[in-house]
């Protein structure tokens, strides 16, 4: 089985990754992991009972028990065994994925994470992968962690054809939502729970310099695309075309009315379901620290500030 140019979603928290993940999804000739499958994904899933897999409703049942359903969760991530998740999660097969230290204060087993070479939890993933795809192919994976950015050699060494869309949004933003994410997690799965942004200012940053740094190696730019979170917000599926463009990927436009209509669902989802609500303050957060840390990121990717 071969993993052959693989989509990687990537970048900052809370950057808009889950929507365009979602979105690229949604185009039929894709395939993403759903949360059933990552839960269960042995034995491979079949063609003729995809959407009618037993494995579906004890996924669901398994989400609800473990809290994944609460409302407060749902206003940050929209879990649903049905829906296409995260990379960390298929991390938890290797036990080393950055969740357990957004569900818990396990500052040791953080330091082990970020201390480990992902080589290995890599070519785990892309054994899922190649499982999963065995009795049921795409033209593609899409996949998607921000958490990425942390590995990104790693990465590129294990899926060595991958190509990239960094999602990009004002840190001012993201730092606040991603420490409120982080918080919600904690009162879900612990009562060890001190409102802080948990680090992350300085760690999302020194992962975005390595990154950068990554991107400007000879030949590796281009197998970058950049799409802006407001740019998104105006005009989802332009950004879209325009990545598959620079991809040289074919985009119908019977792909495109199924990626429209997957819209039309999560709009109506997003309208109905609880709302996120958070505040800088809240976490100890001020704008000029923000964009003191955050200035070469600003400057090198033309961050639109949204004040």
């Amino acid at each position: 089985e071969k993993i052959e140019r693989p989509i990687f979603v990537i970048g900052l928290p809370r950057a808009g990754t889950t929507f365009f993940h979602n979105m690229l999804s949604a185009d039929p000739v894709n395939r993403s992991p759903l949360t059933w499958e990552i839960m269960y994904p042995s034995p491979p899933p079949e063609e003729e009972t995809y959407e009618t897999d037993a494995r579906i409703a004890q996924a669901s049942e398994a989400m609800e028990f473990e809290g994944f359903m609460a409302p407060d969760l749902l206003a940050i991530h929209p879990f649903d065994a049905l829906r296409p998740e995260e990379c960390n999660f298929l991390w938890e097969l290797s036990f080393l994925t950055v969740n357990y230290a957004a569900w818990w204060d396990v500052p040791n087993y953080n330091k082990l994470v970020y201390s480990t070479d992902f080589t290995s939890v890599y070519e785990e993933e892309r054994e899922i992968l190649q499982l999963l795809q065995s009795r049921r192919r795409r033209d593609r994976w899409v996949l998607k962690t921000p958490a990425h950015i942390a590995w990104m050699d790693e990465l590129a060494a294990v899926f060595p054809d991958a190509i990239f869309v960094q999602c990009h949004r004002d840190p001012a933003k993201i730092i606040p939502s991603l420490s409120n994410n982080l918080t919600v997690w904690r009162k879900t799965f612990s009562d060890n729970v001190k409102p802080s942004d948990f680090g992350m200012m300085e760690h999302q940053a020194e992962g975005l310099r390595k990154l950068a740094a990554m991107r400007n190696r000879p030949g590796v730019g281009e197998r970058f695309y950049d799409a802006h979170y407001l740019d998104v917000q105006r005009d989802p599926i332009e950004v879209l075309r325009k990545g598959y463009e620079k991809f040289d990927i074919d985009f119908t436009t019977q792909r495109e009315a199924s990626v429209r209509a997957w819209m039309d669902e999560d709009r109506a989802s997003h309208a109905k379901g609880p709302k996120h609500a958070y505040a800088l303050q809240d976490f100890g957060l001020d704008l000029e620290k923000i964009d003191r840390v955050y200035a070469d990121y600003y400057a090198d990717f033309k961050v639109a500030k949204e004040r």
